[in-house]
């Protein structure tokens, strides 16, 4: 399988990375299809081991990519993959298998993930900084994975309900 992987998973710079994520936002939008992005972050146990602990991050990545899927070195040395057609959970999901297998080799990482629900409304951007909130929320959870989620809006909630004097209306035909 590392064969395979060396064939097709290329780290790309940042500015590419951003290039390619724009593209992508521009398919899911045409296409009507999910696009995910995780961001990982390391927590280096030796630093005089990063860079075995950085391969070995990218190794695992390889292990559950596809030849679809993009990988980036973001500043702060943030790794984002990006996973066209992966709806959240299947993103979840994938981060999760990357991370046991990163934990089994003897390292530590945290993921942020982001999804674009509606794509017709992604934003390269917003996708970025939901990703990276994430991660901030995870320094104050036990969690190794968290999924950015839109905060409800509390009036949104009273919107909803339905007043007693309505059901009436509704089920009695307004007696």
């Amino acid at each position: 399988m590392a064969n395979r992987v060396d064939s097709f998973l290329r780290l790309l710079a940042a500015s590419d990375f951003q290039h390619e994520l724009e593209m992508e936002v521009l398919r899911a939008k045409r296409g009507r299809c999910p696009l995910s992005l995780v961001i990982f972050v390391l927590e280096f146990r030796n630093k005089n081991n990063k860079d075995v602990e950085e391969r070995e991050l990218i190794r695992c990545i390889g292990d559950y990519a596809s030849p679809c899927d993009s990988l980036g070195l973001l500043p702060k040395r943030r790794y984002a993959l990006l996973l066209p057609g992966a709806e959240i959970f299947r993103a979840r999901n994938i981060a999760e298998h990357i991370l046991q297998r990163f934990e089994n080799s003897g390292c530590n990482c945290t993921a942020g993930i982001a999804s674009a629900k509606l794509p017709e409304n992604a934003h390269a951007e917003t996708l970025l900084q939901q990703a990276i909130t994430t991660l901030r929320q995870n320094q104050h959870q036990s969690g190794k994975v968290s999924v950015y989620h839109e905060q409800a809006d509390v009036l949104s909630l009273h919107k909803t309900l339905v007043h007693s004097h309505e059901k009436r209306f509704l089920f009695s035909g307004g007696e």
